[in-house]
């Protein structure tokens, strides 16, 4: 507690000046509080007495009540301001915003988001300007790239896709989310690794616990909301193909040019991140995607008590569907073919609602995706609803340089359906 007042906090002058004021203003009621002990109308009423004694007071004792509030009023804003500096350094002014901002927040809905690979960030990224109360449930079974080199020479899970999930929930400033995802470049050992992937791989070194490091890592950030792997368990995804073939590891399942009658775990019990199970309870809503459906969205729901819980909870479960088809998994399909594959591997009735992009992609953009054998995925309504649940089309295409999801026009049409 007497910390505060060590020198250099800037904090003890203030304190003496709103001490001081507190005096002033003692002595401006001084005259006040004598009237009142010499008895002056004590039958009378104490609106009328207050009134009196008032009247009775000098101008002095006004200018030392008048000071003394003044000071109050100034040496507790100074106070506030001085500590502010210190918790929040550069953002002191901002304060206020951002007290205002994290407690709407707090009273936003409770979403789970299940997935993985980019399209799991990039919804998040809009729904935190709604909520913080966001649970981002992601896959851990990535073997390529980054994470696959760091899955397999620490024996961790894959940290690409967590990270990604938490920059994209990040409250901090740009160059602590640039530096979290920076990816080395040169010759060395270090290439092609993101910074983020090696400070949540040492991380876990230290702590000796993978979701550990992943909580710290959320508060070097800052996140509104939490991220948490489906399960601590290694995961190794394998698809049998429909010429019957069976590969293993979700980059070969990734680069299969033969499509894929079913997705499966290699491994023969996998348990969930009990975290995840108690966070889908709760949830007002559950957002299955956008993302890539056999290797970003469906590994989630290999866990089998995930995907029962999903089942049971009392949560609005909306599934949002790609606005592209992708090469080698979902070639040709159209919205109802998305649903049937997400039906086959967990349940009739699992999802509420199918949330499907209906603006036009602009030629431009569609030409250079023609190029690597991908096309607009085609709504077909009444095959949609006919497995079970309702289609909602809205308008979500961002348009740059790259067909997705806009994350503003998304996470606007995920909330608009909580409210429906």
């Amino acid at each position: 507690m007497f910390r505060w007042l060590y020198p250099g906090i800037r904090l003890k002058r203030w304190l003496f000046l709103l001490a001081l004021s507190v005096i002033v203003i003692g002595v401006g009621m001084s005259g006040y509080m004598g009237q009142q002990l010499t008895g002056f109308h004590y039958r009378t009423g104490w609106i009328q007495r207050f009134s009196n004694n008032v009247k009775k007071l000098k101008f002095v004792d006004f200018l030392f009540i008048f000071l003394g509030i003044t000071g109050v009023v100034f040496s507790v804003r100074r106070s506030q301001y001085a500590i502010l500096t210190i918790l929040l350094p550069k953002r002191e002014k901002e304060f206020l915003n951002i007290a205002y901002e994290r407690a709407k927040l707090k009273r936003g809905p409770k979403i789970v988001v299940v997935g993985g690979g980019t399209g799991l960030p990039n919804v998040l990224f809009g729904l935190k300007t709604f909520t913080s109360n966001l649970t981002a449930v992601v896959t851990v079974a990535d073997d390529g790239g980054s994470s696959g080199r760091l899955r397999k020479h620490f024996n961790i899970l894959p940290p690409g896709d967590i990270r990604n999930c938490i920059v994209a929930l990040a409250d901090q400033e740009d160059l602590l989310k640039d530096l979290f995802q920076y990816r080395f470049h040169g010759h060395g050992d270090l290439k092609g690794h993101s910074f983020g992937n090696l400070f949540i791989t040492v991380m876990t070194e230290i702590t000796g616990d993978f979701g550990r490091a992943v909580e710290e890592s959320s508060k070097v950030l800052a996140s509104r909301g939490t991220v948490m792997p489906v399960t601590f368990d290694s995961m190794t995804l394998q698809a049998k193909l429909a010429n019957g073939k069976i590969i293993t590891g979700e980059t070969n399942i990734s680069a299969s040019k033969v499509p894929i009658a079913q997705l499966m775990l290699k491994e023969t019990s996998v348990h969930p991140n009990k975290a995840v199970l108690k966070a889908i309870l709760n949830a007002d809503a559950i957002v299955l995607g956008p993302g890539s459906l056999f290797t970003s969205i469906l590994p989630n729901l290999l866990v089998k008590e995930v995907s029962e819980t999903i089942a049971i909870a009392r949560a609005i479960k909306i599934y949002v569907c790609n606005v592209m088809t992708q090469p080698g998994e979902t070639d040709a399909f159209r919205v109802s073919d998305h649903v049937r594959a997400l039906l086959a591997h967990t349940s009739t009735n699992f999802i509420h609602y199918v949330l499907a992009n209906k603006e036009t992609v602009p030629s431009y953009l569609l030409n250079r995706y023609l190029k690597f054998k991908q096309e607009p995925v085609i709504i077909d309504q009444k095959e949609v609803e006919s497995l079970g649940p309702k289609l909602v089309r809205a308008n979500l295409l961002n348009r740059e340089n790259f067909v997705r999801h806009s994350p503003e026009k998304l996470s606007k049409a995920i909330v608009k359906m909580l409210i429906r």
